[in-house]
């Protein structure tokens, strides 16, 4: 069971992967022909994929690796911003 601390990390964590799961399937479909949305998305997904860049430049979570590998850094990508989100969210409740 899951206890009541975990459940807002996980609310987190899956909010974040269907907004990354948006983002890139938009910049997939979409910005490949068009200059605009392609402006848009490049720097969010730059943006996004700056936790598992810390660990190695060469590397963001969409990397071309394969799917088994690509799922696995986006996971982790997904989970480092969850946790780090989480621990802002419960300090700034802690402090009201």
């Amino acid at each position: 069971m899951i206890k009541r601390k975990r459940k807002p990390f996980f609310r987190i964590f899956l909010i974040l992967l269907v907004i990354q799961l948006i983002i890139v399937l938009v910049d997939h479909f979409l910005a490949n022909g068009n200059e605009l949305f392609s402006s848009i998305t490049e720097p969010l997904i730059t943006l996004i994929s700056f936790p598992i860049n810390l660990i190695s430049p060469s590397l963001p979570f969409y990397s071309g690796e394969g799917l088994h590998i690509s799922l696995l850094f986006w996971g982790l990508n997904v989970a480092i911003q969850s946790a780090a989100f989480y621990v802002c969210l419960r300090m700034f409740k802690r402090l009201k």
